[in-house]
């Protein structure tokens, strides 16, 4: 169904909206290095700042011998500063990009998303959605809204996971050689439903369904929501070149996939 959707995308002649990815990731990797860089800078110079009111930025370090244990610590962290931030950033805003990066592209492509849903609406049913740009701010509105409820889901089923394998490991040390691998796949289990309900939901939204309505509706058809949440977390592990890959691969084909099962779920079988 997800391959399918590319020559469905061509033969509807909606493959612009294929265009969509390369800018999204353009626009986050730009944002990523700006981020990165504010962010070491200002760590860089508020760690100055603290030192130099503690008037160690100028000592030697014979100097430094004579202060307190945690003097020296400062100035040993004064001395490493900039290696440090830069790679405690670097870090930092891997994990967030491995974290957030999939929620970061469906909030900034639900118009286009919620767009090409009513696209194939038309398409499929023959009933056709007028363009509002009042519509635009309401599905960026929604997007940033269940982007936020699914993450702060997927972020609380994977702490509980999480937690699940240190008690495991703390009291039932040769119980993980097999619930390691469980547990692992659990939780990528865990993200591809998530990411599968994002993409589903601008399809529910043209459907006529709120948010709360979305969520129950997408756990009633957990298995869909699987099905395209895998593919997506696939190319997602894919390592360093993964979320640029998905932002062309994953929303727009996997949009294209939920809305013609959700509007003519009969057609699926003959394409």
């Amino acid at each position: 169904m997800w391959w399918s959707s590319f020559g469905y995308l061509k033969r509807q002649k909606l493959r612009r909206y294929h265009a969509a990815g390369p800018m999204v990731i353009i626009g986050l990797a730009t944002a990523g290095i700006f981020f990165s860089n504010w962010l070491t800078e200002t760590l860089k110079t508020g760690l100055y700042h603290h030192l130099e009111n503690a008037g160690l930025s100028g000592q030697s370090t014979a100097e430094s011998t004579t202060q307190t244990w945690w003097d020296q610590v400062l100035f040993w962290g004064a001395s490493q500063a900039e290696w440090i931030i830069e790679w405690s950033v670097i870090i930092l805003v891997l994990w967030l990009k491995v974290k957030t990066t999939k929620y970061l592209l469906i909030t900034l492509m639900s118009p286009i998303m919620s767009a090409l849903s009513a696209d194939i609406k038309n398409a499929e049913t023959g009933h056709h959605t007028p363009f509002q740009w009042s519509g635009i701010f309401r599905d960026i509105l929604r997007g940033i809204r269940i982007s936020a409820i699914l993450l702060l889901m997927e972020l609380g089923l994977g702490l509980t996971l999480s937690l699940l394998g240190l008690a495991l490991t703390l009291f039932t040390g040769p119980l993980m050689v097999i619930a390691g691998p469980l547990l692992l796949l659990a939780s990528w289990i865990v993200s591809a439903y998530f990411f599968g309900a994002a993409v589903y939901d601008p399809v529910y939204e043209q459907g006529g369904l709120d948010w709360k309505t979305s969520i129950r509706t997408g756990w009633k058809q957990r298995g869909h929501l699987l099905g395209l949440g895998a593919i997506f977390s696939l190319i997602m592990a894919i390592p360093w070149a993964g979320p640029y890959l998905a932002a062309l691969l994953g929303p727009i084909p996997c949009t294209t996939a939920a809305a013609r099962r959700y509007f003519r779920p009969n057609a699926i079988q003959h394409t």
